[in-house]
């Protein structure tokens, strides 16, 4: 392995594998000339062999070192290399016996790597060159024996420069079939990833073993994870929560081939960074080879989609249930009057009369139950009421100030900590001060209500991160949460997990927020408190700044 990547390296440097081949074979023929020489020397000391042998390592180390530092200038003087390497081959058949050495094979090699690396015109003239300069050269020692391996000799070296021609043009055929291939293969694959990316829904590769080989980029902007920061983990171990959830099961099954798909609707996950959503997912086996290789998972996040039907489901049950309320609260709220009123004189003429203590403690409990029943009388119309056509500018980080100047010294006795996060310059929205008081004043109410002392209830507005033309108020406590079960039943009119509560708090703010052109959300989770946040529109005027 670490040789590969030498060569490896070594061919990038001088140019590609092609002419990393002329080096190694300069190397090879200088190690068979000294094997030459050293194994028949035809005189002790330094031979006239010894010195052209030399001179041919000198003239290719140096070859090689230009090479190395400037491949581009070597190879444009490639003619002057062909002469030089003809001249001390010529020399060294010269110098071991003419028609007797065997040196003539180094004639072979220089006709074969012209034609293999410039074509088979020019293999043919070095070819041609080569048999007239051998035959030249040779001519003194040419006995009457000699002639058939001479013509051998010829035809062998012609033949070669044909050959080395031939194997290249089907090579560079060859290579140029295989570069156009992976073109088209790289443009079907840019264009399969093209379309993948240009998914509105997600889309996520797996492998068997679960490991991620594909993220698109709507996974990246829906959940905040990049993919260089996934792919390659394993997608339980990098997502933990979907061990917890129902569709791990079927995606499971599906990466070991026990299903070939499934779709699954309306499922809930809680993602790594961006809290709970709502998605739909169909997954199908990826196969190679007739077995089980992965699966690929297409997900639609519809969680603003489920939030508008149930906003929508809410605004229709708050409408019916407000049509109801009104009509109820007028027919009861005269009775309790006067069954309130009534029990008040009675209390009054207690104090005069001799009547029994337990007498007197009865009147005082139904004096209580008939001021609770005036207090939900009293909610059900509020809850009843249409807001006033009449509103104005306002300023949330002041119906902050003014509705925590109300509560705060309330909250701090009971040893919670009430925090302030207000963005300074918040724009102003276009509603009724008094109303949204009591959204926030009902939500701080109910955090303080969660909290146990030494918790915290944090109060913060600041301007959406989706919509530059629209401003957020949050409160968010350190509670013990609101189970799953119950999350979607807290703005029902009536629902309370309160003993003494009227159920109508929540429905109330949620009815005021959606008249304001808002929307409000919650996230909760047992042990992990709870945050409620209203988005509201900001004014015309303030957006034409």
């Amino acid at each position: 392995m670490r040789t590969a990547r030498l060569f490896h390296h070594i061919a990038t440097r001088v140019g590609g594998t092609r002419v990393l081949a002329l080096p190694l074979i300069r190397v090879l023929a200088i190690v068979a000339g000294f094997t030459w020489v050293l194994l028949a020397p035809q005189a002790p000391g330094w031979t006239p062999v010894a010195a052209v042998m030399l001179g041919f390592l000198v003239y290719s180390a140096t070859i090689m070192a230009v090479l190395w530092m400037r491949p581009p200038a070597i190879l444009r003087l490639n003619v002057f290399v062909l002469l030089a390497d003809l001249a001390f081959a010529v020399a060294l058949i010269r110098l071991t016996g003419g028609v007797q050495s065997a040196l003539y094979l180094a004639l072979l090699l220089i006709a074969g790597l012209q034609s293999y690396y410039y074509g088979i015109m020019r293999g043919i003239l070095v070819g041609a060159g080569s048999s007239a300069l051998y035959v030249a050269v040779i001519w003194p020692t040419i006995g009457a024996s000699d002639w058939a391996n001479i013509a051998i000799r010829l035809v062998v070296l012609l033949g070669t420069a044909a050959g080395g021609g031939i194997l290249a043009d089907i090579e560079d055929t060859e290579r140029r079939r295989v570069i156009t291939l992976t073109a088209e293969a790289h443009e079907r694959e840019q264009f399969i990833r093209n379309v993948v990316e240009s998914l509105r829904e997600g889309v996520v590769a797996l492998d068997r073993d679960g490991r991620v080989l594909a993220w698109n980029a709507a996974m990246e902007q829906r959940y905040g994870i990049s993919g260089p920061e996934v792919v390659g983990h394993n997608f339980f171990t990098f997502f933990p929560s979907i061990e917890r959830e129902s569709w791990s099961t079927a995606l499971r099954q599906l990466l070991g081939g026990e299903i070939e798909q499934f779709t699954l609707e309306a499922v809930e996950h809680e993602t790594l960074r961006t809290g709970r959503v709502i998605q739909n997912l169909k997954g199908s086996l990826l196969r190679q080879h007739g077995q089980p290789a992965g699966a690929v998972l297409l997900i639609e996040d519809i969680t603003d989609q489920i939030g508008l039907e149930r906003g929508a489901r809410q605004s229709e049950k708050l409408a019916a249930v407000g049509t109801l309320a009104a009509g109820l609260a007028h027919e009861l709220n005269n009775p309790i009057g006067i069954i309130s009123s009534r029990i008040e004189l009675m209390l009054l003429d207690a104090e005069s009369q001799a009547l029994s203590p337990q007498m007197r403690e009865d009147l005082r409990v139904l004096h209580r139950h008939a001021q609770r029943v005036a207090r939900i009388v009293q909610g059900l119309l509020s809850f009843a009421r249409k807001s006033p056509a009449s509103r104005g500018q306002v300023d949330l980080n002041q119906i902050v100030d003014e509705t925590l100047l109300l509560i705060e010294k309330q909250v701090v006795k009971e040893g919670i900590t009430l925090t302030r996060m207000l963005a300074p310059g918040l724009p102003s929205i276009l509603g009724d001060a008094n109303a949204l008081q009591q959204v926030l004043m009902n939500l701080v109410v109910n955090a303080r209500d969660a909290v146990e002392a030494g918790g915290e209830i944090v109060v913060q507005t600041d301007l959406a991160p989706t919509d530059p033309h629209a401003v957020r108020l949050s409160v968010r406590d350190t509670g013990p949460g609101i189970r799953r079960d119950i999350l979607s039943k807290i703005f029902d009119p009536f629902f309370t997990t309160k003993p003494n509560g009227t159920g109508l708090g929540l429905a109330i703010s949620y009815g005021i927020v959606r008249e304001h052109q808002g929307a409000i959300d919650v996230q909760s989770s047992p042990g992990d408190g709870t945050a409620f946040t209203l988005t509201f529109p900001v004014t015309l005027v303030e957006v034409s700044v």
